[in-house]
């Protein structure tokens, strides 16, 4: 029983591939967390100023 030939041309572009999709989707991960962080940074920024200038206006 022979074994089968294996294409590595074929074997090593699936895997290129496969580590470029992996690659591609933690990177928009990233990004979108970043992007998510500073929204909820700013949103809270805003918030602290509010309750502040709230603050000072009782005073």
């Amino acid at each position: 029983m022979q074994p089968t030939p294996v294409d590595w041309g074929e074997a090593f572009r699936i895997v290129g591939g496969g580590l470029l999709v992996v690659f591609l989707i933690m990177s928009l991960l990233a990004v979108a967390t970043t992007i998510m962080g500073k929204i909820f940074t700013a949103r809270d920024a805003k918030k602290k100023a509010a309750a502040a200038a709230q603050g000072e206006a009782k005073a």
